[in-house]
């Protein structure tokens, strides 16, 4: 799955869109990842608000992670759904 990402100081980043495509909720970035560790201008737009990014050895971290791997099921309706149990 591609995702987007920055490349600042020499650290790869992942934004916030780049995280929803990775199956993230804003629960989750808030619980797991916390305060970005960067905040930077949109190259897109530059009069947008910042961007926030995490670093993706953070993300990927978080990834690996029971708390992550739970809530993305109840969000995808993994296991849990198809036992016809509520999430």
């Amino acid at each position: 799955m591609r995702t987007v990402r920055f490349a600042e100081d020499e650290r790869r980043y992942v934004s916030l869109a780049g995280l929803r495509l990775r199956g993230w909720t804003g629960a989750l970035v808030h619980r797991l990842l916390g305060s970005p560790d960067r905040l930077s201008v949109d190259p897109r737009v530059r009069a947008a608000p910042q961007v926030r990014l995490y670093r993706v050895e953070r993300v990927e971290a978080a990834e690996r992670g029971e708390e992550f791997r739970r809530g993305h099921t109840r969000r995808t309706g993994g296991p849990a759904a198809d036992r016809g149990e509520r999430p």
